[in-house]
């Protein structure tokens, strides 16, 4: 018997597999978070042949694409500080340019013998270090403390008042009547402050400063005051000072009367230091402009009548002599 060759046994099928991966990462940073997925869906193809099949897959993946923010400020953002403003101080009162006017009063015995009202500047004058004349100007407060007495021939009246909480000056006045005028008067001014660098720079000698004036001053008949609303200045003569050289008290917006023996604290009769014209005025005006309106009028009345008569003078006619 002849047998047959063994038949070899079948190819097996080929499967070709078609796998592709695109992985794709993008990263970029903006100030804002965004997230983008794009899916794709698998596609898979299957082909089968009879003895001889072939099957292809092709299988694609899910390619992602990413964005993501970080969250780190951007390079060129601007910050802004917040501003602090501080307050600005508040300033110190100035001074005042003129001196105010204070209001003071003797009394004894229940009875204010004294009655002054007065704006007071000293102008003192003086040598510094460097051997220069200088001057300063003080104002006696409106609030200075007033002391005295009352006598029946001489009154006094006692400022003082204080710089920096401390005794600085002390100023005067010493009224005086003449039981012959029945008239009273300041017949001195005494004056004394302390020599400060502060009021006074670059001073140099004593410690104090001492002035007075014996002229006498306001002289007003008894039982009225004197009033004077305008400046008025008296030199100061120094007492034993080599650096402080003569100096000056101006006083303005006057009212006094000493040697009163009312019981109420009210000035008597003003005496003006100069009498008012304010009131005269303008009556005179008005007179003045009144004549000067009549004789205007009279000197126009004149010429016109004048010369009228000069027109009927020309006018006349002349006389014919046949006729």
């Amino acid at each position: 018997d002849v047998s047959e060759p063994p038949q070899p046994p079948p190819p097996p099928p080929t499967t070709a597999p078609s796998n592709t991966t695109t992985p794709t990462p993008t990263t970029s940073t903006t100030p804002t978070t965004t997230t983008s997925t794009t899916p794709t869906t698998p596609t898979t193809t299957t082909s089968t042949i009879k003895p001889n099949t072939t099957t292809t897959a092709t299988t694609e993946h899910t390619t992602h694409s990413t964005t993501t923010d970080h969250p780190y400020p951007d390079p060129t953002t601007e910050t802004t500080t917040p501003s602090h403003t501080t307050p600005a101080p508040t300033p110190s009162p100035k001074p005042p340019q003129k001196p105010e006017v204070g209001k003071w009063n003797v009394t004894d015995s229940n009875t204010t013998c004294i009655m002054v009202d007065m704006a007071i500047q000293l102008n003192i004058s003086y040598i510094d270090k460097n051997n220069k004349n200088r001057s300063s100007i003080v104002f006696v407060p409106k609030d200075a403390n007033a002391t005295g007495s009352c006598g029946n021939e001489t009154q006094v009246l006692d400022l003082e008042w204080k710089e920096d909480n401390k005794s600085f000056g002390n100023l005067s006045f010493i009224f005086s009547k003449n039981d012959t005028t029945k008239h009273f008067e300041i017949s001195s001014i005494t004056v004394a402050v302390i020599a400060s660098n502060k009021t006074f720079p670059n001073i140099t000698g004593n410690n104090s400063i001492e002035l007075i004036t014996k002229k006498a001053e306001f002289s007003t008949p008894v039982s009225k005051s004197y009033r004077c609303v305008k400046e008025q200045s008296f030199v100061l003569k120094t007492v034993n000072a080599t650096n402080v050289t003569d100096s000056e008290i101006t006083v303005s917006h006057v009212q006094l009367e000493a040697f009163n023996t009312k019981k109420d604290a009210n000035f008597g009769t003003a005496e003006d230091c100069e009498p008012s014209s304010s009131t005269d005025i303008v009556p005179i005006a008005v007179g003045c402009a009144l004549v000067g309106l009549v004789a205007i009028v009279l000197i126009a009345y004149l010429v016109g009548r004048r010369r009228s008569q000069a027109r009927g003078y020309l006018s006349m006619p002349e006389e014919d002599p046949d006729s």
